[in-house]
């Protein structure tokens, strides 16, 4: 198991985000009907739509991310991140505020959005040419400043961090390219909480999970379910050894992010 996705960095996330406002697991839901057609014990949708009230799990890799970054700033220990005094007035006297900035198609930017509200720090989100005027009007209820530019998604990103260098503003992308690799590395810890919840609900339901499906995206999700997965798995015990699911991407993108599906 890769050091970046351990036991103790799974616990480690998990305890930053359960000190967040409004924090709670979201729901494994059991679509009995579906498992029935299909023949299978069970199908579990991980449903996000109730995460911190933005309707998505990447608030939890957006919000771990500026955490990590603050207490990089802060000279801190990421061992035990204390969200109360990342938003104490001696820390922000320390750092001052910080913005942010991002290019999104919707969800990735929303979540930077809300975890500079958090955290109070700025955030500038910059969207694609053509994005959803609900998405835009999601991300500025956070207090961000939102310019939809008339540009593709790759070169929103390029502006985005075009205007970062030139503002000294901090890139929070959840896309890796060269000598750009820590904060994504954060982003996909941050996503960690959610397969450890997952975990911990299966365990409730007494049975072992033999395929995970996740969508695509860009590439995190998918690469950290496998990791995180495994981790978990190790965390929450049945019987003499954990269970170790396959993963299966799926290209479309689903409403919900994480399906777990145990077999007879």
């Amino acid at each position: 198991m890769p050091a970046d996705f351990s036991e103790e960095v799974a616990r480690r996330v998990e305890r930053f985000h359960q000190q967040l406002p409004g924090y709670r697991p979201t729901d494994l839901v059991l679509w009995s009907h579906l498992a029935e057609a299909w023949g299978v014990k069970g199908v579990f949708i991980k449903d996000e739509s109730t995460r911190f009230n933005v309707k998505a799990f990447k608030v939890l890799g957006g919000s771990y991310a500026v955490a990590r970054l603050m207490c990089q700033k802060l000279g801190m220990s990421p061992d035990d991140i204390d969200f109360a005094h990342l938003v104490s007035d001696e820390a922000l006297e320390r750092i001052g505020q910080i913005t942010l900035t991002a290019a999104t198609d919707g969800n990735h930017g929303r979540g930077i959005a809300w975890a500079a509200e958090q955290l109070h720090q700025n955030a500038v989100i910059y969207m694609p040419k053509g994005a959803a005027r609900s998405r835009v009007e999601n991300i500025r209820s956070h207090g961000a400043t939102v310019i939809v530019t008339d540009l593709n998604y790759d070169d929103a990103v390029r502006m985005s961090c075009r205007m970062a260098e030139e503002n000294g503003w901090q890139v929070i992308q959840d896309t890796v390219w060269e000598g750009y690799t820590e904060i994504p590395l954060w982003i996909m810890q941050g996503y960690m909480t959610m397969c450890v919840e997952a975990v911990n609900q299966m365990a409730l339901t007494g049975l072992r999970p033999t395929h995970v499906f996740v969508q695509v995206g860009v590439g995190r999700w998918p690469v950290l379910s496998s990791d995180a997965c495994s981790t978990s798995s190790a965390i929450i015990r049945q019987g003499s050894s954990p269970w170790s699911p396959t993963m299966r991407p799926a290209f479309s993108h689903p409403p919900l992010p994480l399906t777990a599906v145990p077999m007879r």
